[in-house]
């Protein structure tokens, strides 16, 4: 019985007796309005059938997540037939593991925010995706992968061009600096170290004069300080471009100009000019507390660390990564980090499926979604007319430190070995790159020890990935 049914008054006064024609009476309108509300829970039951649930699994937090879902919110209002369900699970570590999982029991979501570092995983698995640009075709929507910016849509494309997932929260890594910190420990604020030396000097001067508990810190060691190293001093990671030649590649990056950096560290953390923060974001809070005055970090926190700023009235600065003179004159770009979009090739997906992860994509995609992503967060443009969009508006012009991503990222002409990367199980490796670090940062081995354990480990999983796919 409805709620309405429910609040019916009796046709009669209380305690008058009910007559046949009463009861008649009452029975006719308890079954009109019981009838009705059938009736509503039909149609309602039928216009929600008629829509088609698209879910997607996210892995970040904070002002990137908050975008993310209010771009969602917009696309069901905007329309009457597909309803995307989007959804948290976890960072990328543990939100890849769970897609994962999820793919083998046979039901994935259909659209999976995919970290950089877990793309070669997808390109290793291809019966486990459809690759975007057929899933625009099979939909009957126009689709051009050259919209995209180029060091985007170069990772996550095959070698005939295809896009196998699309480029969306775009960002490479760059140094944040604290400038009423520098000023505390006498250094220009508007001159950020450009050298490694140059950021071992500043953080050794801020320790020095007291101006913060410590000089610098990173997030995502791997990432900065193995990855983002290896591009900018145009160091090769692997054979076979970098994996992006076949599956049979060798890491090879237990080398002296490897080590030089592990070696810095080192030195560095044994009198707090370099404080570890642990293998993923969580260095960010050190320096937004105003604990280290330096931050090697995504440019996607960027957003964050603005709001830091802004609550302890501090002022802060953005610049290029650090490179080693010795190693390099000129360093090369920057490689493309944050995250892309797949979609999971789940079993019997409808057309109807197709078209509303297909609608869904474009309307992320569109420049006026993505500029307001990019605006919000700091994370890149991830197309080209999202990027005019907001050069045209004035927007770089008038916020300092918001170009420098873009300019490392395109910076000079990518070779093998600033062009990206594309191993299996590279997650992993990573963590295993994390675990023979920190057994240096503790005195227990050496660096150059600690990149031949890390390499040698890495090989191997390398070769059950292998062996895993089938090649």
């Amino acid at each position: 019985m409805s709620k309405d049914s429910r609040r019916l008054r009796p046709l009669r006064a209380e305690g008058t007796p009910q007559t046949g024609e009463d009861t008649m009476i009452r029975r006719t309108l308890l079954k009109g309005v019981a009838t009705a509300a059938t009736l509503a829970a039909l149609t309602f039951t039928a216009s929600a059938q008629t829509r088609t649930t698209i879910d997607m699994w996210i892995g970040v937090t904070g002002p990137a997540q908050e975008q993310i879902l209010g771009l969602a919110r917009e696309f069901n209002e905007s329309q009457q037939t597909v309803t995307a369900n989007v959804s948290f699970r976890g960072q990328y570590p543990e939100q890849r593991a769970a897609a994962f999982a999820a793919f083998r029991a046979g039901n994935p979501p259909h659209i999976m925010q995919m970290f950089d570092a877990g793309t070669g995983d997808m390109f290793g698995l291809p019966r486990a995706t459809i690759p975007v640009s057929e899933v625009f075709r099979r939909a009957g929507m126009a689709f051009d992968p050259a919209q995209f910016i180029g060091p985007a849509r170069s990772y996550y494309s095959a070698a005939d061009g295809t896009l196998n997932s699309m480029p969306f929260n775009v960002s490479t890594a760059v140094m944040f600096y604290n400038k009423n910190i520098f000023r505390a420990a006498g250094l220009n604020p508007e001159q950020p170290p450009r050298t490694w030396p140059e950021l071992i000097a500043a953080a050794t001067q801020i320790r020095e004069r007291n101006a913060a508990e410590c000089g610098f810190t990173t997030t995502w060691l791997a990432w900065i300080m193995l990855e983002q190293f290896s591009a900018l001093h145009d160091l090769p990671l692997a054979t076979e471009a970098n994996g992006r030649g076949g599956l049979s590649t060798e890491l090879t990056f237990a080398d002296a100009q490897r080590a030089q950096m592990v070696q810095t560290l080192i030195d560095a953390s044994r009198n707090n000019v370099f404080r570890y923060g642990g293998r993923s974001n969580d260095a960010a809070a050190l320096f937004e507390a105003g604990t280290c005055g330096i931050l090697l970090q995504s440019s996607g926190g960027h957003a964050s660390i603005a709001n830091a700023m802004r609550t302890r009235n501090n002022e802060f600065g953005v610049a290029a990564l650090p490179h080693f003179p010795s190693i390099i004159a000129e360093p090369k770009n920057g490689i493309v980090g944050g995250a892309s979009l797949w979609v999971f090739n789940r079993a019997n997906m409808s057309e109807a499926e197709i078209r509303g992860v297909a609608q869904f994509l474009a309307h992320l995609a569109r420049p006026e979604s993505l500029v307001r992503f990019a605006t919000a967060t700091g994370f890149l443009p991830a197309t080209q007319a999202a990027f005019q969009q907001m050069q045209a508006s004035g927007f770089f012009a008038q916020n300092a430190g918001r170009d420098v991503p873009i300019l490392q990222l395109t910076r000079g002409t990518p070779t093998s070995n600033s062009g990206g990367y594309r191993f299996g199980r590279w997650t992993e490796i990573r963590d295993m790159y994390h675990e023979e670090v920190e057994r240096a940062l503790q005195g227990q081995q050496t660096a150059i020890v600690a990149l031949q354990n890390a390499q040698r480990r890495g090989n191997e999983a390398l070769r059950q990935f292998q062996r895993s796919v089938g090649n």
